[in-house]
Formats: structure tokens, sequence, C-alpha cells
């Protein structure tokens, strides 16, 4: 007797369905798994034996053989534990096979036969409703992490047990069961998502931080277009705080945004259980010891790096000098396309990777080079130094401001409402549904693909960005006078289209090509010697 099940397991951050076929037979009593199984899915024979004897239930005393379909994609992970109990106990469930192939079970199993959560559920959830299936069964503790998918049943159950009994309910005492559940775990999401947003209070305002207007508005284009940013200045001077309180101005996800960022989360295990969808854009800021493969991502199993987990938010270097220059360096790719590809003997994957890059660098090693104070280093040190950050990720930045002390009767002063984070993330928001709707309404060009002036592709920058008379006069002066790249150019041009979204102007204007230009000045002022 061969019973068929369905399942899915996370292949990279989606899911990919796996039917579960177990031929139960007489002979000599074995339990074999077969279809490319991984170390983890094989040790999951003894946990379904245990759940099974544990749950007072009878194991089978014969021949078991499991195939997991497709048989070439490699399996890992404890995702099958609870599709290959069901099917060993099918004789139990009292639904066709018709039925049977509409429903699918996930879930790790313990020794006791309860129910634990597994990584990347939700990915799976996702996947697995576009392959048709109409109802899942998963453990109660994941249900926080998938509430909010559409268009597929979610049935949270306690254990083996538990699922047993909920799969063969008939239909008006299972929705009895359902709404019931529903209930008492909405009620514990919407106490846990108070408190959690009780608790979400940043400590870093741009109001409390003392001058510096022209790094503020330096954050404020880079956060409104996406743009990347590099601080450079002296010890001491609040490149780091200026750093940090960008969280305090991004602007929330959207819905499509919500899903992706939560997908990758959860891929990750880095997921809290009871804040369902996340809300927030990711800010991840890895040390200057963290390894190439944190930041790009990849080893063996492929894992996800911090340029993914920063997807559509912020990735933060503080100190990027410090950070090994072939780690840097790997970062080219991503901060261009907006993905990496990572690729393995048997399969690639490809995780998205579109972030903004917040950087801060000291001038020199000492930190007060071309500053009031005496430059204690070499200059073949300081060129050492500046050289650990190569020419074309330079050339990846579109915004680079110097950081400078103020002095006491700056700093006395109270600080304009203008630059506090709630007004900053007032005028952000704005800008940035200006570029929502100029790229939404192109949807036969395929400009939906992008929401942000910094991804735009040369065809949409001669689209989008349109310059007055004397707008073109000044760009073409600033462009012969500096040799400027093409890419340095164009991102110019990007940096003056949200200048001018920021304001709300449908053409560039020349005050915007100077604005943008200028937060260049600080690149030539320190690295134009050596690039």
């Amino acid at each position: 007797m061969i019973n068929r099940v369905k399942s899915g397991i996370l292949y990279g951050i989606e899911g990919r369905l796996i039917e579960i076929e177990v031929d139960l037979s007489r002979g000599m009593p074995s339990f074999s798994v077969v279809g490319l199984a991984g170390t983890e899915i094989k040790e999951s024979k003894e946990r379904v034996r245990s759940s099974i004897n544990n749950s007072n239930l009878v194991f089978p005393n014969g021949r078991i053989v499991v195939n997991l379909s497709p048989a070439d994609l490699k399996k890992d992970g404890s995702y099958l534990d609870l599709g290959i109990c069901m099917g060993i106990l099918r004789n139990k469930i009292s639904k066709t096979d018709e039925e049977l192939m509409k429903i699918a079970f996930l879930g790790e199993l313990s020794l006791d036969g309860s129910l634990r959560s597994v990584n990347g559920i939700l990915s799976i959830v996702i996947s697995l409703k576009k392959y048709g299936i109409k109802s899942i069964y998963i453990p109660i503790d994941s249900y926080y992490e998938c509430h909010e998918v559409e268009g597929i049943e979610i049935i949270p159950v306690k254990s083996v047990k538990e699922c047993l009994k909920v799969v063969s309910m008939p239909s008006d005492e299972y929705e009895s069961f359902i709404e019931k559940r529903y209930a008492d775990l909405n009620t514990i999401i919407e106490e846990k998502t108070r408190e959690f947003d009780e608790k979400k209070i940043y400590t870093d305002d741009f109001y409390y931080i003392k001058g510096n207007s022209f790094a503020k508005r330096c954050v404020e284009i880079s956060v409104s277009g996406g743009h990347n940013l590099l601080l450079i200045g002296p010890p001491g001077t609040g490149k780091t705080m200026i750093a940090k309180s960008i969280r305090s101005v991004l602007p929330e996800l959207d819905n499509s945004e919500k899903l992706i960022v939560t997908q990758i989360y959860s891929a990750a295990g880095k997921l809290n259980n009871i804040s369902g969808l996340m809300k927030e854009r990711p800010f991840r800021q890895p040390h200057h010891t963290t390894t190439r493969l944190s930041i790009i991502g990849g080893g063996i199993n492929a894992s996800l790096g911090e340029i993914t987990l920063a997807h559509k938010g912020i990735l933060f270097l503080d100190e990027i000098p410090e950070f090994n220059r072939h780690t840097i360096d790997a970062m080219r790719q991503p901060l261009e396309d907006g993905y990496i590809n990572v690729s393995r003997i048997n399969n690639s994957f490809n995780y998205p990777a579109s972030f903004t890059l917040i950087a801060t660098a000291n001038p020199c090693p000492c930190g007060y080079y071309n500053t009031d104070k005496i430059c204690t280093c070499k200059q073949s040190e300081i060129e050492r130094y500046k050289n650990r950050i190569s020419g074309p990720i330079l050339d990846r930045m579109d915004l680079f401001c110097e950081v400078g002390e103020i002095d006491y009767e700056e700093f006395s002063k109270n600080n304009s409402e203008m630059y506090s984070s709630c007004e900053m993330k007032k005028r952000i928001e704005l800008a940035r549904n200006v570029q929502y709707k100029r790229f939404s309404k192109g949807m036969e060009d395929k400009d939906n693909n992008i929401s942000l002036n910094s991804e735009m592709n040369s065809e949409l920058i001669y689209k989008y960005c349109i310059l007055d008379k004397e707008a073109q006069k000044t760009a073409r002066k600033l462009h012969n006078k500096y040799n400027l790249s093409n890419r340095s150019y164009l991102r110019i041009l990007k940096v003056a289209r949200t200048i001018a979204d920021l304001e709300n102007r449908e053409r560039i204007g020349e005050s915007d090509i100077i604005e943008s230009f200028s937060y260049r000045k600080a690149y030539y002022k320190y690295f134009s010697k050596i690039y």
C-alpha cells in the first residue's frame, strides 16, 4: 500500500513542493528514506517513530520505505517530519486521496509528539499556495509568522495527535475548532504587537545632533532616493551618531516589501515570531572583523549574508577602511545590480540585495588629516589607509559628506525643528511617494520593477532626469572640468533627480545639479590625489 501526502522544504529563500510517498508492506521491520535526503531528514526516522509511540499510536511493524519527490532535489532540514508521520498514519485520516492532495503538512516533530516551528515557513507557505495547495497544517508557534498570508488556509496544531484529530473532523466541528483557535492566537498577537510597539522607541533623533546641517541634508537625500553615502571626518564629530539616527527617518515597508523582507528573515531564522510581517526597514551594522561570507553570503549551506539581510533597508559599515578590502570589493556587483548570485556545485541561488550603503571613514589612521589639528601620519601611511577603499567602490558612492567639528556657539544653539527626525521623515515620505507614482505608472515600460531613483538604469535616467537649459550648461561644464566617469555623471543626475523630487519639481534645475555635485567635494578633497 502506497500513501501520498504533500509537504515542502526551503530552497534558498523560496519554498518547493515535496510529494511524500510512503510504502507500507509486510516483511522484516525496517524504515528507510530515499530521494536525495540530507542528514537531518534521515534523522527524522527516529523522531517520527518516537513521536508516534509517545502519542499512544501504533507504529507499523513492517517494512517502510519513504520516497521524497522530486528525487533530484537535495532536501535538508526538519520540514518534512509531520508529512512523513501523516503518510505513515494515513489509515487514520478520514479523507479521500483527492482531498488529501490539496493539503500539505509541515513542521518538526519532538520525541513526545508535539510540533516545533521551522525556519522559512513563510516562504514555504507562499510557494505551496502557488502549487495549488488549499490548506496547510503547521506548528502552532509558526502561525504568528504567516498568519497574514491570504489565499491559503493555515491550520495551526500543537501535536501529531491533534493534527490527526483536526484533519478528520466533520466540517461543522472543524469550523468551530478553527474559529476558536484563530481567536485565541489573534488575541496573543494583538497583545504582543502592542508591547513591541511600546518598546519601539528610538533614542537617536536628528534633533539632538548639534550643527552638521550639511550632513543632515545629505542623509535626507540619501534616504529619499536610496543613494549610497560616505561620511568622512575626524574622530568624535558624530559620524556614527548621524548614521545610527537614520533608523528614525526610514519609511515603513510597503506591502510587497514587507513580504520579501519577512521571507528573508524567516529563512535566516531571525524573525520575531509574534511580529508577523515585518514593518520596519532593516538596519544592519556588521563589525569590521566580519568575514566575507557573512557579508556576501554563501558557504556550504549557501547562507544569507548581511547584504541580503539589509534588502530594502540600510547596510551601515562603520569605519569602512578597517574592513577587509576583498570583502568590500565583493559588494561591487550587488551595489550595481541589487542582487547576489550564490553558486554551488549542484545549485545556484539568487538572493535579493537592494540596499542603501551608509559608511563612515576617518581621513587617515590618526584621524586628523586635512583638519585644524596636527596629523601625525606619514604621507605613505595616509595613502595606504585611503587605498583600503578601492576606486570602483568609491565610484559607487553617490554622496560624500565631510563631517567637521563645531564650535561652542553652534553647539549651544537650539536646533531647528526642520531637521528633527519627525520632520525629515515627512519630507522623505513625500519624496518617495513622488518616485513611487513616477515608476508605478510605467507598467508597460516595466518601470514598476523599481521604486527609487537610485535604482534607475541608463534608459530611465534619460527618460526621467530631464534638465532645463541652465542645468544642461552647468552639467556640461562640471563634466568637462572634472573629467567625470560615466558612472559618476549618471549618479550626479540621480541625486539631482531626488533633490528635485524633495522640492516637488518636474524638471531638474541648475540649483539641483550644483547641489548634487557639491556632495562630491569631499571625494576630491580626500581621494582625488590617489584615484
